[in-house]
């Protein structure tokens, strides 16, 4: 039997699976999309692969507390429920991410890193509330929390929350996110990759990219970072003063972190605006294509490396291009559900190329 002859083109896409599977089976719809879920890990060791890693870095770490709770196992997905025929790859998937278990339990208490592990919020706490939040392909939505407070998901982003009486913790599965905290004698902890972010009534951005970069980016209030780089317990916060921003690896990093100042031109991503100055083509471009499902392309590298400057609206991706056409003095091809950016109309010039103003 040939293994995953069937994983995705796009990079990222079958991390991006496992991240949404991972929220699934946390969720209501566990029961009625279990058989799905396993038939989804039986297809190869990829995908069993990219599932364990959501897992471990969703726990902040490799290890986990020893005594975590009891019922810990009754969350993950029970091959006993499965059909005999389809028992031999799912439950080898489930065996690789059986350390894991305890996370489906709810939101890990990212306040909470030990030595050995960070502890795991129980889903059970009286009162307590979880929820997924999640943005479309070129949606930015924001949502308001039980506490009151507000995020905004950037396109194609996940969000996992868990409130109860004593604490507020939030983690960053994928994507980007503004998190406008109220003031609570709760703590308000955001979880990305092997860090933490600790709000003290505060307003910031978290993102995650797809290299596992986590970026954290400090408009009002303060907030304290921690790092943890293995197994060891987590360092000596990091505060933030507004207009700081830190980043760092969620895999181990050698480097020290080092704080440095934000770029005030990417504050207004919310609203779908967004400032450049001086910057490559090709860097925009990048950008806009997160939004897009018909990619902005050029034609060559000469034209991926000429300077943009302005404010865009970066969600209107056909008027997009064709402000930049316009403004670097270039063609624009439209046709097979992507904007091609170059230098001259084709000869002969066909309908669907604009020439250069």
């Amino acid at each position: 039997m040939n293994e995953d002859n069937d994983t995705p083109k796009r990079p990222g896409n079958l991390r991006d699976e496992a991240a949404e599977w991972f929220a699934i089976m946390r969720g209501p719809d566990a029961d009625a999309r279990r058989e799905e879920f396993e038939a989804w890990l039986a297809r190869g060791a990829l995908h069993r692969t990219a599932y364990n890693k959501i897992a471990e870095t969703f726990s902040i770490g490799k290890g986990l507390k020893e005594d975590a709770p009891d019922d810990a196992d009754s969350a993950a997905p029970s091959p006993t429920s499965q059909k005999p025929g389809k028992l031999k790859m799912a439950g080898l998937a489930l065996g690789l991410v059986g350390a894991a278990a305890a996370l489906y339990l709810g939101v890990v208490s990212p306040g909470k890193l030990k030595k050995d592990g960070p502890e795991i919020a129980n889903s059970s706490t009286t009162g307590g509330t979880s929820s997924q939040l999640q943005s479309k392909l070129g949606e930015i939505r924001e949502v308001q929390l039980p506490d009151g407070s507000h995020v905004t998901l950037d396109t194609d982003s996940l969000v996992l929350t868990k409130f109860d009486r004593d604490l507020r913790d939030v983690r960053l599965v994928r994507g980007r996110a503004r998190f406008n905290v109220e003031k609570d004698n709760r703590p308000f902890v955001v979880a990305a990759g092997n860090g933490t972010i600790t709000a003290l009534g505060t307003s910031f951005d978290v993102g995650l990219a797809r290299d596992e970069r986590v970026t954290v980016q400090l408009f009002e209030g303060s907030v304290d970072v921690r790092v943890r780089r293995d197994l060891s317990a987590a360092e000596t916060p990091v505060r933030l003063a507004p207009g700081q921003q830190l980043i760092f690896r969620a895999e181990k990093a050698a480097a020290p972190i080092q704080v440095t100042n934000a770029p005030v031109t990417d504050r207004r991503w919310p609203e779908g605006v967004r400032e450049y100055d001086g910057v490559r083509l090709g860097d925009v471009l990048g950008e806009a294509n997160r939004y897009a499902t018909g990619p902005i392309l050029v034609a060559a590298a000469d034209v991926s490396d000429r300077k943009v400057s302005g404010t865009y609206r970066i969600r209107d991706v056909e008027r997009l291009a064709e402000n930049l056409a316009d403004m670097l003095r270039l063609a624009l091809i439209r046709g097979n559900n992507q904007l091609l950016l170059v230098k001259t109309c084709p000869s002969p010039r066909k309908e669907n190329c604009t020439p250069p103003s």
